[in-house]
């Protein structure tokens, strides 16, 4: 049940994240170079939570796959 706890925050806090990259770039989107500290923080704010988006989705999936990979070392231990 934990996992599913932590996978729906995750995605949650991967949302909020990305929306406040998506209003700061569209705030700051008048000057588009490099030199725009704004805009760059929106990017990285895109990124960012682009990847705690992609960590809350194989986390779980991980989890699992640890949980269920002791159980067959068990029964070949045993045989």
């Amino acid at each position: 049940m934990k996992n599913k706890e932590m996978s729906r925050m995750l995605k949650w806090v991967a949302m909020i994240v990305i929306g406040v990259g998506i209003v700061c770039c569209i705030m700051n989107i008048a000057q588009f170079n490099d030199r725009n500290l704004g805009l760059m923080v929106g990017i990285g704010f895109l990124i960012g939570g682009s990847q705690i988006l992609l960590f809350g989705v194989i986390a779980p999936l991980m989890q699992k796959n640890q949980e269920s990979a002791p159980s067959s070392t068990v029964t070949e231990e045993l045989a």
